[in-house]
């Protein structure tokens, strides 16, 4: 195996301008060990647990030179480095025998086109990947899980709602939550209120998946300048006469589905849900 990996990574290195060497000994040092010792205790035929493992590290090489994984240091996360740093060395093992290369070129091409999908799409998978704890019918059961987020829900926003005060800080503690947008029906992006894009800086934003509980995302890598809105709905107006922790709208969004709203003091973002 170790003329294997050198000759594997002498190819990448000649064919990838963007080889990251350290990413690969990361790789090798980390998720190919415990893929190698998961598979080893599975009790499976040696030879096709060596071809497999074999084929992780092909497409491994392939994913580092085409910028797909990321280091862990980096700070930026994206559903292939999940699949490949850790869902698939936790879990592949557990697949039956005969699966595993076909799910480990699922995860390949739904990683890969996650790549050129919009950020927040990647980010739910993300989130949403993170909860696995089988890889059976994984590309199914993923999309049929983030299927909600695409499509208008089947219940309109009515007079009342089902409220919740979702934390922002708890992804980002200098998070003062502004001006905000709907990327998708129930899929929110909220700007920070003073870091906002200056020169070449991205602005701080975070974005919110409003499900019936409410999924903080993290990071949109958002570049739209939202308009300042002051939505009205009649459930934000109940909201804002009843609850005590309201002492006055910053900002308020509503479409035919949800409500949002920021507080003048506040690093919470209220979300209204239909009842």
């Amino acid at each position: 195996m170790s003329t294997f990996v050198e000759e594997l990574e002498a190819s990448a290195r000649g064919r990838f301008v963007r080889w990251d060497s350290a990413l690969w000994q990361e790789l090798l040092t980390g998720p190919v060990p415990r893929l190698g010792q998961e598979l080893a205790a599975s009790g499976d035929d040696p030879e096709k647990c060596e071809e497999l493992l074999r084929t992780y590290l092909r497409l491994g090489a392939e994913a580092i030179g085409l910028g797909y994984l990321y280091p862990g240091s980096a700070g930026r996360k994206n559903f292939f480095t999940l699949a490949w740093a850790n869902l698939i060395p936790r879990l592949l093992a557990e697949v039956p025998e005969p699966e595993r290369a076909g799910v480990l070129a699922q995860l390949w091409n739904l990683g890969e086109n996650l790549e050129s999908a919009p950020p927040w799409v990647q980010r739910i998978f993300y989130r949403v990947g993170q909860d696995l704890f089988s890889l059976s019918d994984i590309e199914a059961r993923l999309r049929e899980t983030v299927a909600p987020a695409m499509e208008p829900p089947a219940k309109q926003l009515g007079g009342e709602g089902t409220v919740h005060f979702v934390h922002l800080a708890a992804e980002d503690s200098r998070f003062l939550p502004g001006h905000m947008h709907f990327l998708a029906p129930t899929v929110l992006c909220v700007h920070d209120r003073h870091r906002t894009a200056v020169g070449g800086r991205e602005a701080a934003t975070q974005g919110v998946w409003l499900t019936d509980t409410p999924m903080l995302l993290g990071a949109m890598g958002c570049r739209e300048t939202p308009e300042y809105t002051l939505d009205e709905a009649r459930a934000l107006t109940l909201l804002e006469l009843n609850d005590p922790r309201v002492d006055g709208w910053h900002t308020t969004l509503v479409n035919d589905w949800r409500a949002a709203a920021t507080l003048d003091t506040s690093q919470f973002v209220v979300v209204l849900n239909p009842a």
